[in-house]
């Protein structure tokens, strides 16, 4: 046992913790597993059971409106011989547990210490929108924050293709995966993606959907799916999401801020973009962090429609940003609770619009996090030491201008 635990960088005391901590995290979710949300009942017990009637047919209905990969996961919870919500919470608890795993292996990649590795295994597995979406709410959440870890896990391994892989695989579950699409721009601008590695968005999407193309729904439905997700949310500027509506009015001017929302977002992330791409930067992976985390806050504290789990993204990456830099220990601590509050504003007071404390102050709360790590960058940026020569060529372009 002694060799085994050696030949890993363990010893007892760690091994008793990830015995422990894994324990702790199965239990959470065991207790959890038999609560019933209305998302259940209205969607993916339904879809569940008219798979089961249908069979392979029921991918050429128009009656989910998720991405076709997700309906194959309930085809194949459909074939399995015990409870579908038990299989269902079960599949997604089970991802709980892997994407922790990716966690400590990236932490322990990106800061060189095991210890910090195996605890961030044990934070992730008690963290309250983790649990809540997967075993509480049924959520999926989960399948492609798994992907964004492996995205984040091989750009720090120095091996783009395969990041980018990874990000269109996510990408092909959530749409929710675009909030830090902008940071593998600036990748991009600096040389540590190229530009071929982006065909895997499009291309892993247009394999996800040909099954369901052969069974008979329509392709340009299958491409447009996730715009025919936004339009079903046109009720509310902001469904439970602690955003700039909140603060300036979440029933007002419904139809208007929503396209103009829309093209806001854009507009901000043209000019942030632009901003950044002026000058090459060394690309550290503290970096790499610091920009995704940026982008996962600042993009859905503008666009319109977002709902209360579209927080997990900068949940997860506030844990590699504190553990990175132990000053921002408590950035974590404050994000978590803003998305957790959004969750229980949800599934406590179904159907209220309040939340305990009003959602303006958790807006203002998001905005402060969203200007700190802002700075961040923008010191970051501005240390010459972090700055590289441009690359000939451009030099010229922008003289010749």
């Amino acid at each position: 046992m002694n060799s085994f635990l050696k030949k890993r960088g363990l010893d007892r005391m760690d091994l008793c913790y990830l015995a422990v901590m894994t324990l702790i995290g199965l239990g959470i979710r065991v207790i959890l597993r038999v609560v019933i949300t209305d998302d259940w009942l209205m969607y993916w017990d339904p879809w569940i059971s008219d798979i089961k009637e249908m069979g392979f047919s029921y991918l050429a209905t128009d009656r989910y409106d998720y991405t076709p990969t997700f309906i194959y996961i309930l085809w194949i919870i459909s074939k399995l011989p015990i409870n579908p919500m038990t299989g269902y919470k079960g599949l997604h608890c089970i991802l709980d547990f892997v994407a922790a795993a990716i966690l400590g292996k990236t932490i322990y990649k990106v800061t060189g210490s095991k210890r910090k590795g195996i605890l961030s295994y044990g934070l992730f597995l008690i963290v309250p929108t983790i649990w809540a979406n997967s075993a509480l709410w049924a959520q999926c959440d989960i399948i492609f924050m798994t992907f964004l870890l492996l995205c984040f896990y091989y750009l720090f391994e120095d091996r783009p293709c395969l990041a980018m892989f990874f990000y269109g695989m996510a990408f092909v579950f959530k749409l929710q995966s675009l909030f830090i699409f902008p940071f593998l721009v600036i990748l991009w601008v600096n040389k540590k993606v190229d530009l071929k590695h982006f065909l895997w968005i499009p291309v892993l999407y247009f394999l996800s959907i040909v099954p369901a193309w052969i069974a008979g729904r329509p392709l340009m439905e299958l491409i447009n799916i996730y715009m025919a997700q936004g339009a079903q949310d046109v009720w509310s500027l902001s469904i439970k999401w602690p955003n700039i509506y909140q603060i300036i009015g979440n029933q007002f001017f419904l139809l208007e801020y929503a396209s103009a929302g829309t093209w806001l977002i854009l507009g901000i992330l043209m000019i942030i973009l632009f901003a950044m791409a002026q000058k090459r930067y060394r690309i550290t992976n503290e970096f790499i962090v610091q920009m995704a985390l940026f982008f996962a806050i600042l993009t859905p504290w503008f666009l319109p429609h977002m709902h209360e789990r579209y927080g997990c993204v900068a949940d997860i990456l506030a844990i590699i940003y504190a553990m990175m830099n132990v000053k921002k220990f408590y950035f974590p601590l404050v994000q978590i609770l803003v998305s957790f509050n959004s969750y229980m504003a949800y599934l406590s007071h179904l159907g209220s619009d309040e939340p305990t404390i009003y959602y303006g102050v958790w807006a203002f709360v998001e905005l402060g996090l969203l200007v700190l790590v802002g700075l961040d960058i923008w010191h970051y940026m501005r240390n010459p030491e972090n700055q590289l020569p441009m690359d000939p060529g451009i030099v010229k372009k922008k003289e010749a201008a």
